[in-house]
Parts: C-alpha cells; sequence; structure tokens
C-alpha cells in the first residue's frame, strides 16, 4: 500500500495547488493541478489491476477503464473516476481556444479521485 500514500500524496499536493495562490503561477497552476489529478487516477487504477488481472496494464488505459466495472462491479466512485479522467485528460492537453477547467471543477475531479482511492484501497483489502 505504499503506493497508496504516495498517490494520496500527490492529491494532497493538487489541493495545495487549489488552495494557495502565488501570481508567478497563475496560469500554470491549473494545468499542474489537473496533470496531478489525472496521474493519480492511472496510479490507482495501475494499482487495481496489477493486484487483480497484471496483464490489463498492458491495454491501453481506455480498455483498463471500460474492464473495470467487469472486476471491480458497478461502482459510482468508478465511473464518476473514469469520467473525471476523460475530462483532465482533455485539460492536460490544452489548446490555445480552449478555456480549461475551473478551480470547482478541478476540486470535484479531485474529490473523485479521493474516492476512487478509497473504493480501490477497500477492494484490495477486502480481498
Amino acid at each position: 500500500m505504499s503506493e497508496r500514500l504516495t498517490v494520496s500524496k500527490v492529491l494532497d499536493e493538487a489541493e495545495r495547488q487549489l488552495d494557495e495562490f502565488d501570481p508567478r503561477t497563475s496560469g500554470a497552476w491549473p494545468h499542474a493541478a489537473a496533470a496531478l489529478i489525472r496521474q493519480c487516477l492511472e496510479s490507482t487504477l495501475d494499482v487495481f489491476w496489477r493486484n487483480r488481472a497484471p496483464a490489463m496494464l498492458e491495454a491501453t488505459l481506455a480498455d483498463r477503464w471500460i474492464c473495470l466495472p467487469a472486476f471491480l462491479g458497478e461502482r459510482a466512485e468508478a465511473r464518476a473516476a473514469d469520467l473525471a479522467w476523460t475530462a483532465l485528460s482533455a485539460a492536460c492537453h490544452h489548446r490555445a481556444y480552449d478555456v480549461g477547467l475551473t478551480q470547482d471543477e478541478l476540486r470535484g475531479h479531485l474529490a473523485t479521485a479521493r474516492g476512487f482511492l478509497a473504493t480501490v484501497a477497500a477492494n484490495l483489502r477486502a480481498r
């Protein structure tokens, strides 16, 4: 579970990016927070697959999300995490004409990542 602690600490850093305004990084913090949250969702997903079906690590990330309910069950946290990952992926590939995610949207995705982490951790402990 050392990865769970690492993911938790990265989520804490993403939250810090949202909480602490620094005028020197005012244009970069939304992108940084989005990238950190997305990475945590991916890491949590990887830990799940490494423990439940290691061969799934060879599949694309999209396929890992699609197959998740078959192994984890129909969980609202997993569906929300998949949607958050999709939104964050789009935000991380920011284009000049994109507005990007708001602070409230990023906070929502952060809460989703924490919920997904807790769901996966509980599932792995129960096995």
